[in-house]
């Protein structure tokens, strides 16, 4: 069964950036995710909703024109 989440990293491979750039796209609230587990560190998930509606409305060049 395929999750309807993805990590920080299967995103930035699908964007072409850093992971970097894609935590920082979550601490400025372009993306919203969900933390697995409790504490710190527990890993971000971003849903694959949230990553279709940035690619289909182009939010994230403006975003990553901003960071740069």
């Amino acid at each position: 069964m395929e999750s309807e989440f993805l990590s920080i990293k299967e995103v930035a491979v699908i964007f072409g950036v850093h992971e970097n750039t894609i935590r920082r796209a979550i601490l400025r609230g372009f993306l919203v995710t969900v933390r697995i587990g409790e504490g710190r560190r527990s890993p971000y998930r971003i849903s694959k909703q949230a990553i279709q509606k940035i690619h289909d409305t182009m939010i994230f060049q403006q975003f990553k024109k901003k960071l740069e």
